[in-house]
């Protein structure tokens, strides 16, 4: 949390909540100035100059009811995946977690497709920072979004390979499948588009807020022409901030992103100019609790599709594994505990999630019983497979 923040909200030294403790469920409390973790002087140097000074403008702009000129609008898209993977570096630091991440922030600032639900409450005059969303696995494995409260701003970021592309008329991922021999790999397999912007953007349309996003996608993924053909065409070169310069083989290791996407003008269009202006609405249910249950929505309905649930083998054989559908339920479940936790409705949903998580555990059960730990072995019969 940078220390202008900090200032812009309260007394930098208050005590603040940071977390639930996870086995007691009590708050976790410390003075917020203290809420950091060790970077080295370069890099903070560099982040204090080229990013959080143009970001500070951008979050003071909107604060007094200002518009933002579409460069300001990805400089705050630049902070918000700067704070959100911090956040997770930083909470992985916290609690001492096992696994040592395999990346850093400069490794998914503007990487992956990204999303900003903006709502400015103009008649809130109280001061404060608020977080949320990062009491999961979703956040855990992916750190595909989080709640953000400044004063009175409310901000959902969400940030994941491919989850915009859909809407924003441009190739997408029909699934996600983990290769059976690097589990930690993953391929997409790709559908063709009719390359309309969509308008039924469903959980990141919030009623009153304004939505900003922007799709990005690497050119070496393009595996064959037509793949190639899906991305570089006379619909899709307009919409891309930079036009790829392709003249070598060794030029397709490139980063492609597309202008800024917004509705804030009441339909979903692609702004190519960088002075045009942003204005940002107020949600009509501009609550905590609101905000927080859209972000464990998206979780479920726009996240969770794009965790693989089934792995490709070397001869291109796909099926599902006990490992994929048990990690695969395990967030499912965890989600709709916390949207019971915010006090929403249930549907029947969480009762058959649980059944159907126990029996994927007891199948895992009776497989050591049998001396085998074939995470592999073919889940086909899974109907949510």
């Amino acid at each position: 949390m940078p220390m202008w923040m900090l200032r812009a909200t309260g007394d930098p030294n208050r005590v603040i909540k940071i977390e639930s403790d996870p086995v007691t469920g009590a708050d976790v409390l410390r003075p917020a100035s203290t809420f950091h973790f060790p970077a080295c002087k370069p890099c903070n140097e560099r982040y204090g100059k080229t990013l959080e000074a143009p970001a500070k403008r951008a979050v003071e702009a909107l604060m007094t009811g200002k518009s933002l000129a579409v460069s300001q609008c990805y400089w705050l898209l630049d902070w918000l995946d700067k704070v959100r993977v911090g956040l997770w570096l930083g909470y992985n630091m916290l609690h001492k977690e096992e696994f040592a991440p395999k990346f850093r922030i400069d490794q998914r600032i503007g990487i992956k497709d990204r999303v900003a639900i903006v709502s400015i409450d103009p008649d809130d005059d109280t001061k404060g920072f608020g977080l949320g969303g990062m009491d999961n696995q979703i956040f855990r494995t992916s750190q595909a979004g989080m709640f953000l409260k400044i004063n009175n701003l409310r901000i959902l970021s969400l940030s994941l390979d491919g989850f915009v592309s859909h809407y924003a008329g441009m190739p997408f991922p029909k699934e996600m499948l983990a290769f059976s021999d690097e589990p930690d790999k993953v391929m997409a397999v790709m559908e063709k588009t009719d390359y309309r912007v969509r308008q039924d953007w469903k959980q990141f349309d919030v009623p009153g807020a304004t939505v900003i996003a922007q799709s990005s996608f690497w050119l070496e993924n393009c595996i064959n022409e037509e793949t190639f053909g899906m991305y570089i065409n006379a619909t899709t070169i307009p919409r891309y901030r930079r036009i790829p310069r392709i003249r070598k083989r060794e030029d397709l290791n490139q980063l492609v992103r597309t202008h800024l996407i917004s509705n804030a003008t009441g339909e979903f269009l692609y702004y190519s100019g960088p002075r045009r202006r942003i204005r940002f609405g107020c949600a009509k249910d501009n609550t905590d609790w609101h905000f927080m249950r859209s972000l464990y929505v998206l979780f479920m309905q726009e996240v969770m599709p794009h965790f693989p649930k089934r792995v490709i083998d070397p001869d291109g054989t796909r099926r599902g594994t006990i490992q994929l559908s048990m990690l695969w339920l395990e967030k499912a479940v965890q989600m709709m505990l916390r949207v019971q936790q915010l006090g929403a409705r249930d549907d029947g949903g969480f009762a058959l999630m649980v059944d159907e998580l126990q029996r994927v555990y007891r199948d895992w059960e009776e497989l050591c019983a049998n001396g085998s730990s074939d995470w592999g072995r073919d889940a086909s019969a899974n109907p949510l497979i």
